[in-house]
């Protein structure tokens, strides 16, 4: 059971991470340029989401 929370809360984390990286100028209200900061948190996220994915839905339980 907490090998499938640690999956979903790398999932959730991972695209907020994600979507931070890319929403934060609009949200601050200038228009959207990506500087180094935000191309490194946007390929961590996406990181980060696909690695619970992986852990999720792809990967089998091991054990009894």
């Amino acid at each position: 059971m907490a090998d499938k929370r640690i999956a979903y809360a790398l999932l959730i984390v991972g695209v907020v991470g994600a979507l931070l990286s890319v929403l934060i100028d609009p949200i601050r209200g200038y228009d959207i340029h990506l500087h180094i900061v935000q191309i490194i948190g946007l390929i961590a996220g996406s990181a980060l989401a696909l690695a619970g994915l992986y852990l999720a839905f792809v990967r089998k339980p091991t054990g009894p």
